[in-house]
């Protein structure tokens, strides 16, 4: 249900400059610590959920959901009083997997399900900081392998005509590769836990439909950096109508909203809250493919309104079934 996909870096290691040691020095603290949130981005990857987001599979069934997302990301900055600029761009590319097991067993009247997510990501990130009236310094990187796990061993769903209500208790384990001196990896290197809400409301004979996802996360300390990243709220939405032949159309996006700033000794240029909002078209379509009920999803969104956080644009493929 909700995942961190993306990991983009704005530097964590020192650049090669011919230049005064006090320039290195700027260039290496603005490089690693010019946003909110540890890398700047959540635990959270905001636009995971849209359609069906208060729901989970009947009883005994399992939910295999496969994420394919592309995102195109950038940043451009130049700290208080600091004489550099500084660039980043990055593209990543995710294959995530959602797989949901609903248990028999009811709790406080609600169907109890698990939940567990794995990701594999290849991102490829430049780094260029810019002295002002001087040279450039450029950093590349491109990295791939296994992103960090989330897991549910709590998701409660209640299901009441046409609403339908969902809460869960995520955590975060730093599985993903990770190393320091990278401008860019795959893992985070930092614990979390959330608790989530999600509702949808269907109207099966008008076929119009609408989703919220909603959370809010806690970072554990980044035990290699020593810094805490702040806690967030996110909400996920969609408002769509289906249509005949199994097709779908509407808009989704998301809000992002830091709640509490970054600390720890890590944290070194201050104490900055990001922000995020999105918005972008919907599409799908539901199809049997031997006899089994698999459901494709199109989804593009732009980002805007962003707070020292990296920000771009996304395009997500979703695949579905339940069996």
């Amino acid at each position: 249900m909700a995942s961190g996909l993306l990991f983009m870096a704005v530097g964590a290691s020192p650049i090669r400059w011919a230049g005064t040691p006090a320039i290195i020095v700027v260039l290496v603290l603005a490089a690693g610590v010019l946003h909110a949130s540890e890398y700047g981005v959540g635990t959270y990857r905001p636009g995971q959920v849209d359609l069906f987001a208060g729901t989970l599979p009947p009883p005994g069934g399992v939910l295999i959901k496969q994420y394919f997302l592309f995102q195109d990301g950038s940043l451009t900055a130049q700290p208080n009083n600091a004489p550099v600029r500084v660039h980043t761009h990055t593209i990543t590319y995710t294959d995530a997997t959602l797989m949901i097991y609903t248990t028999p067993w009811r709790i406080l009247g609600a169907n109890w399900g698990m939940s567990a997510i794995t990701q594999t990501r290849i991102a490829d990130q430049t780094l260029r900081v810019t002295a002002t009236g001087g040279p450039t310094s450029t950093q590349h990187s491109t990295v791939g392998g296994f992103g960090d796990l989330i897991v549910s061993p709590l998701m409660l769903n209640w299901n009441l005509a046409k609403f339908h209500l969902v809460s869960a208790l995520m955590f975060y384990a730093p599985t993903g590769s990770y190393d320091r001196s990278r401008i860019v990896d795959n893992g985070l290197n930092r614990w979390a836990v959330e608790p989530d809400f999600g509702f949808t409301w269907l109207d099966q004979e008008t076929g119009r439909h609408a989703s919220l996802f909603a959370g809010y996360t806690v970072n554990a300390e980044n035990p290699s950096t020593h810094y805490v990243s702040g806690q967030e709220f996110h909400a996920d939405f969609v408002l769509a109508q289906h249509l005949p032949h199994g097709l779908v159309a509407g808009v989704a996006g998301y809000a992002v909203q830091q709640t509490t700033p970054d600390s720890g000794s890590g944290a070194a240029l201050g104490a900055f809250k990001g922000r995020v909002l999105a918005l972008g078209p919907l599409a799908g379509i539901a199809v049997p493919i031997l006899k089994i009920p698999i459901s494709f999803s199109f989804k593009y969104e732009f980002e805007f309104a962003a707070q020292n956080r990296s920000t771009g644009n996304e395009l997500w493929l979703t695949a579905s079934l339940r069996f």
